[in-house]
């Protein structure tokens, strides 16, 4: 009877491996989703940007990551993009098209001054094949990036730190005053 189960058993863990290895062999691997990232959604393309840091600061280089998947979460490769970066209407600028591969690309960039800016992406979508007016598409896709000053980029990351400093204080103090009004009252 135990040699039964344990054999059920194994039986049985050997069908979930094998179930598991042949639903990875079967399905393409998915492009990695981003945190703490904007997204937009048109035509096939869904598509998500981050930075690091997560505020950006003039005069520091930051890291804009993206991540492009059709809406049926397969990366989109080999597909040219043009990666457009402006302020007001002033464009910043302007790269060569970039050929994804695995649906990431990360671009660095360094912003002169505090604002906001326009980071833009234009993908060509290829829809038709041949010589039809409607062959060639361009996407754009636009996401606005909020760049700081230095100092008050410190001062936001202060604000933590700096509420839990007074609210330590402000309970200390509150402590005492309640422990010195009990005293107060025991005494009369």
């Amino acid at each position: 009877m135990i040699l039964m189960i344990i054999i059920t058993q194994s039986v049985l863990v050997a069908f979930v491996i094998l179930t598991i290895f042949s639903w990875f062999s079967v399905h393409p691997a998915l492009a990695d989703p981003l945190s703490n990232s904007l997204r937009q959604r048109i035509g096939d393309y869904d598509i998500q940007i981050n930075t690091l840091p997560t505020d950006p600061i003039s005069g520091k280089e930051t890291v804009i990551n993206i991540m492009i998947n059709t809406v049926s979460n397969i990366p989109v490769t080999d597909t040219p993009i043009v990666i457009r970066i402006s302020n007001e209407n002033n464009e910043l600028i302007r790269t060569q098209p970039i050929l994804l591969s695995g649906g990431h690309y990360s671009y660095e960039y360094k912003f002169n001054k505090s604002g906001i800016f326009l980071f833009s992406i234009d993908i060509l979508d290829n829809l038709v094949v041949g010589d039809s007016i409607d062959s060639n598409k361009e996407l754009i896709f636009d996401f606005p990036i909020r760049v700081s000053e230095p100092y008050s980029a410190e001062i936001v990351k202060m604000t933590l730190p700096i509420t839990i400093t007074i609210a330590v204080i402000g309970s200390g103090i509150s402590l005492v005053l309640l422990m010195k009004f009990k005293k107060s009252k025991k005494v009369t």
